[in-house]
């Protein structure tokens, strides 16, 4: 996804769900070096068995382990919906099966973003957000902390209306 390329209102929210997030942290700054710490862990944060990660300003829990196939999955999803909206209609069944299974597995996991200043203070949200009975899709947030990158944040957290 590209943030020059959404509307106004897909912007303005964006925005406003990041500068909560960064104001519950200790500021633009801190959110954005969670970000960029994320991005330099040679094995992916998630896939710690403590379910901690220790970033320099704080530390990330969440609920559920996860397991390197899971994530992979999940990442290989993401990269095809970037790409063709209409990836999951196309998918053969037991890819699609796969999915379902993977969304299912992370649909409870909570991650829980503190800083070291104050541990009370923060952030959630979940992997997996369920639209209405029916549909899940994979969370903005996650998406921008664990998947789209610094760039994309700095973008969002700096438009002006």
């Amino acid at each position: 996804m590209n943030f020059k390329d959404l509307s106004i209102e897909e912007k303005k929210e964006i925005n406003e769900l990041l500068t909560k997030y960064a104001d519950s942290i200790g500021g633009v700054n801190f959110f954005l070096q969670l970000i960029d710490d994320i991005k330099k862990e040679t094995i992916f944060p998630l896939l710690n068995k403590s379910n901690i990660f220790h970033f320099s300003k704080g530390k990330v829990s969440w609920s559920k382990g996860i397991y390197k196939d899971t994530k992979l999955l999940l990442h290989n999803y993401l990269k095809s919906m970037e790409k063709d909206e209409k990836y999951l209609s196309t998918v053969k069944p037991k890819e699609k099966k796969n999915i379902e299974n993977m969304m299912r597995t992370l649909k409870p996991v909570e991650i829980k973003v503190r800083s070291k200043n104050n541990a009370d203070e923060g952030f959630n949200f979940n992997i997996i957000d369920i639209t209405d009975g029916q549909n899940a899709k994979v969370s903005l947030s996650y998406k921008i902390i664990f998947f789209y990158g610094k760039d994309f944040a700095k973008q969002a957290l700096s438009f002006k209306a």
